[in-house]
């Protein structure tokens, strides 16, 4: 395999990343299992982050291929805003333009995360927060520590005091690459959003760090 160039993420990265998104969305697999319209899902869990002047974010690329990523902002605030914004300039539209397939099989699961939301904590100690995520081929080659720790080092330089993240302790691997880098939860709870996909349900987890920024 060739050796991936780390880089960081460019406006013109926002499809592919949403790709990645839907394919890795579920427990490191396909989000289709919970949420069948990929558009929707790309559009709900990237486009915000393009629209923000302070996201940060690194890709992790092979011959021209964006293989994985992560992104964030550094300010938790701003991004809800811009997470409004995006559905009210293109979800919206888009359900009335027909960008979207099957719009309506994903509510279960929208309404659900609505019931049962993942605990968080304070965003004056902890304003950042990430996502990583590699497609299940560039596992195993250490791009998870070489992207957060590109990651770190630039909220660092920003000034940001620590950063949180969202995440189930089904996701093993992920903990493992978390805890080495010096996260730790922070606040946990049992959650039954994902029991009509996973069976059974599934302990919802933040994890924290502070950056020395």
């Amino acid at each position: 395999m060739t050796r991936p160039l780390i880089r960081p993420v460019r406006p013109a990265d926002e499809a592919r990343l949403g790709e990645i998104a839907y394919l890795t969305g579920f427990f490191g697999g396909s989000a289709e299992r919970y949420f069948p319209d990929p558009q929707l899902f790309a559009d709900l869990w990237m486009r915000a982050y393009f629209r923000l002047p302070d996201s940060v974010g690194f890709v992790a690329q092979v011959s021209g291929d964006v293989i994985g990523y992560i992104i964030g902002s550094v300010d938790e605030r701003a991004y809800r805003r811009a997470l409004v914004r995006v559905v009210v300039d293109t979800v919206l539209p888009g359900l009335l333009s027909r960008r979207y397939r099957r719009p309506l099989a994903a509510l279960p699961y929208l309404l659900r995360s609505l019931r049962y939301p993942s605990p968080h904590v304070s965003v004056g100690e902890f304003p950042a927060h990430l996502h990583l995520n590699l497609l299940p081929t560039s596992r195993g080659l250490g791009l998870g520590d070489n992207l957060l720790q590109g990651f770190l080092q630039r909220l660092r330089e920003r000034g940001v005091p620590g950063v949180q993240l969202s995440t189930t302790d089904e996701n093993v691997a992920a903990l493992g690459l978390y805890r080495k880098a010096g996260f730790s939860v922070a606040a946990a709870e049992q959650t039954q959003l994902w029991t009509p996909w996973l069976g059974r349900p599934a302990r919802q987890l933040c994890l924290v760090r502070r950056t020395g920024g």
